[in-house]
This record gives C-alpha cells, structure tokens and sequence, in this order.
C-alpha cells in the first residue's frame, strides 16, 4: 500500500515537471515560426515629445549608482522634458557618499534628483511608488544601478508607447557586461539571454501577457495606476504589476533590438540569493494572483500561460520532492512501479533534451550559436541550477507559509554576506546523495542524481571559496 501511494505520488510530481518542459516545447516552436508583430514609433518632434521621469533604485549600490546616474545623464531627450530620479534606499552614510559623488556628475540643464524616504517600506516597489509622488511624468523608464542604457534608448522605447496607448510598458533586451568572468556568469548569460530571446520573445510573438522584468524598460504611468500602482507585497514587484495589468487588458511589448548591458553576479553566493528572492517572489504572486487570474474574463490560453510563467518556481519543488521520495523508497526497498520507472526515464531525458535545446536556440537566435565554450557552458547550465534546489525550495514554502519579507540585494563584485551562506548545506546534501542514491541505484533516477549531486558540490564548493583572495569593498547584511 504504501509502495503504491509513493509511487502514484511520484507519477504525478513527473507529469507535473514533464509540463514545465513541454512549454520550454511551445515557446521555442512560437519563437521559431512566429512573426514578430510590428512595434510602430511614434514620430514627434523634440517639441512634441512627452516629459519622461528616470527612476534609478539603488541601495548601498557604491560607484555602481554613480555610473548608472552618469548613463541616464546622457541621454539624447529635452532636457526641460526629463526628470531623473536617483532614489536611495541605502544607509545615511553610503547616502552621503552618494551624494557626495553627485556633485558636478550630470551636465548642466539636466534635472537629476537624489531623493531618500528614509525607510525600506515595500523595498523596491514603495521606493519606486516614492519617485512617482514627486514627479507626474507620463512615462517612467526604469534601470537598476548595474545597467548602462545607450543615449538611443528613450528615442528608441517611448515612442513606442505613445503609437500604441495600449501598451502598459516596453521591455528592451538585458546585455551582460561581465558574461566572461567566469563559467558561472557564463551560465547565467545563456539562461538570461534564452529567457529575453526565446521565452519573452515567444510570448509577445504570441500575443500572450508579457512580464516587466524589473530594469531597461519603460512605462506608461497611466497604467501602473489603473493597475494600482507598485505594491510591496511580494519580492517581484515586477511580476505583480505585470500580471495586474494584463488582468486590466494593457500588453506588454518586446524591442529586442535594444540591449541595455548590466552586471551578472559575479559569486555562486550572489546568484544563490538572487535565485532564491526571485524564486520566492513568483511563488508569492502565484499565491496573491492565480485567484484572480482564474476569476478574470481574460481568455483561458491567457490563463493557462499566466499561470505556468507565475508557476516556474515549482520545478525546484517538484524536484526536491521527487528526490525526497526516490531516496526514501530506496533506503525501505521500495522499488518504484515499472511504469513509474518508465515515465521517470522518459521525463528526465525529456527535461534534459529540452533544456539544452532551449539554451541553445537562445544563442542562436542571437547568432552566438559558433561562440566558443559555449558546449561547456550548456553542460554547466544544466549543472549549475540544479544546485539551487535546496534554497530555491525553502524559498517557496517561505513564500507559501511565511510572513517575513527580507529582500536581501543581490552582492556586487567584491562584497561579502556577513553571517551568510557558505556552500555547506548543498556540500553535505551532495555528498549524502551521492553516498546513499548512486551508490544503490542503477534505475531511471540515476541520471537525475547525478546532474543533483553535480549541481549541488559546484555550487556547494563555489560557496565555500567565495571571497578568498578578493578585496572586500562592503559587507552586506540580509534586509538592506
């Protein structure tokens, strides 16, 4: 009896994952052999363009929040037209620094604001709502501190939204200043650019809602606010306003033409935080919105789509459950039904295939397909998340029975967690997998455990070396 309720449970855990590869299926078919719908620009005079607000969050961000400030002083628009918002969540002390560093920064006639509310309400999205109550711009253009957008990039974007007053916002393409730093922010390049160039690109090719992506993108004011405006709730505020808008009936759009280059992290315990935080904050919108999404008079495909980019988080889930059974069934001499270990075989080998061609057309569709390295880095691709397993999971069931909220900022080149995660929780979970599953079994879970184990000792022993040898410029502490 209990050999069967563990199996049947483990049937559904894999038809579940095998879903979350066949929309990888779909997207990269819709990416292929879809045209992309035309994004007309508005064509204005200096006279008659709009006056567009600048918001730069930063928080303790250092000469990161200097250069994106520089970046945005640059750019080619009226400059009785824009206003540039420096908002600062940082410490009073790195503030006066901030401060310090502006002097003398932005060329004469340009309005660039330092603002400070004084506390970290709703972190990113009360700080952003913050901007907006000091300035009534149409639209507002948004970059993190490590972005660098190009002069161009207002005349390229917002008269895209001006054409079409049913776009709530317009999502340039993420570039990667540091994508060769090594083979983790290697990695983190392909899963990045096959997100931008195969999933956001196949659903605005598909008409399907689109989802901010929380930088290098802008938008029209007047549908943050019929959406509600940013609200703090959750640690993708992005997402959430995203997803309220398209319940609203606004579109988003893709300009992957236009690349804003920004900062990878540069450490597996940088990476790891900022998984997790993203991780835990769909899981929190899956939790605040799926309700509303179903109730809406949005037609059933939107629906379904809604659902399964809020729901991506679960494969971490998924996959420690799967693992948590198979481990506990072998260590009883519970061996899986035969047709369970079948379809284990069939989703593992489904999964894997599908992931590696999904990285893979990401680099094509960018012509970067003759890249060199780039072999082992699909490898690694595969590896290097599935040691992201243990936090990821915590963060869903943090997000689905918790309350606490701390956006721990993703560290910056040189900065170290006080206090923080070290690699050897997923050492010794690696180690014991590997001790316990490989050792015993020669079935269809053996290829999942080996790409576990692998993921879980590289970002395991990533973990325990960061920061050796580096100087350390800051030392963050969770919450700031």
């Amino acid at each position: 009896m209990l050999g069967y309720f563990l199996s049947s449970c483990l049937a559904l855990i894999l038809i579940a994952v095998s879903m979350l590869s066949v929309q990888l299926v779909v997207l990269a078919w819709v990416r292929l052999f879809r045209t992309a719908p035309p994004v007309p620009l508005a064509q204005l005079s200096d006279s008659d363009l709009p006056h567009v607000l600048v918001q730069l969050p930063v928080c303790n961000e250092g000469y990161l929040a200097l250069r994106v400030a520089a970046a945005a002083s640059a750019l080619d628009w009226p400059r009785n037209r824009l206003t540039i918002q420096i908002l600062d969540d940082g410490t009073e002390e790195n503030h006066a620094a901030l401060a310090a560093g502006l002097v003398g920064l932005a060329p004469e006639g340009v309005n660039l604001q330092l603002l400070r509310r004084g506390d970290r309400k709703g972190f990113k999205a009360g700080n952003l709502a913050f901007g907006l109550s000091h300035c009534d711009a149409p639209y507002v253009a948004i970059f993190d501190a490590d972005f660098v957008p190009s002069p161009d990039f207002l005349r390229r974007t917002v008269p895209a939204l001006i054409a079409d007053n049913g776009l709530a916002f317009v999502q340039a393409r993420w570039g990667h200043n540091n994508r060769n730093l090594n083979w983790l922010t290697r990695v983190q390049g392909l899963l990045l650019d096959s997100h931008f160039a195969v999933e956001q690109e196949a659903r605005f090719r598909a008409g399907l809602p689109l989802s901010f992506n929380g930088s290098a993108g802008v938008w029209s004011r007047t549908a943050i606010e019929e959406a509600g405006g940013w609200i703090g709730d959750t640690l993708t505020e992005d997402l959430d306003l995203s997803m309220r808008c398209a319940m609203k009936g606004w579109r988003g759009a893709m300009v992957s033409d236009v690349v804003v280059p920004g900062e990878l992290p540069p450490t597996a315990a940088a990476w790891r935080a900022q998984q997790a935080r993203w991780t835990k904050g769909h899981a929190q919108c899956a939790r605040k919105l799926l309700p509303l999404v179903w109730k809406s008079v949005l037609p059933a495909h939107h629906k379904l789509a809604m659902t399964m980019q809020m729901c991506q988080f679960a494969f971490y889930t998924l996959a420690f459950a799967s693992a948590a059974i198979s481990l506990f069934m072998m260590s009883v001499g519970l061996p899986p039904y035969p047709a369970v270990a079948i379809l284990g075989l069939i989703v593992t080998f489904l999964g894997l295939s599908c992931s590696v061609g999904y990285l893979w057309l990401g680099q094509r569709m960018l012509g970067q397909e003759e890249a060199k390295k780039l072999y082992r880095a699909l490898v690694l691709a595969v590896v290097f998340p599935s040691g992201l397993i243990l936090a990821n999971t915590r963060a869903t069931f943090e997000a689905f029975f918790s309350t606490r909220m701390d956006f721990t900022r993703t560290l910056r080149a040189g900065e170290l967690n006080v206090g923080g995660w070290r690699g050897a929780p997923e050492l010794m979970v690696g180690v014991f997998v590997a001790s316990v599953a490989l050792a015993e079994s020669a079935n269809w879970s053996a290829l999942f455990f080996v790409f576990a184990v692998s993921g879980l000792v590289s970002i395991g022993a990533m973990g325990m070396v960061s920061g050796l040898g580096e100087p350390v410029r800051q030392r963050i502490t969770p919450g700031e």
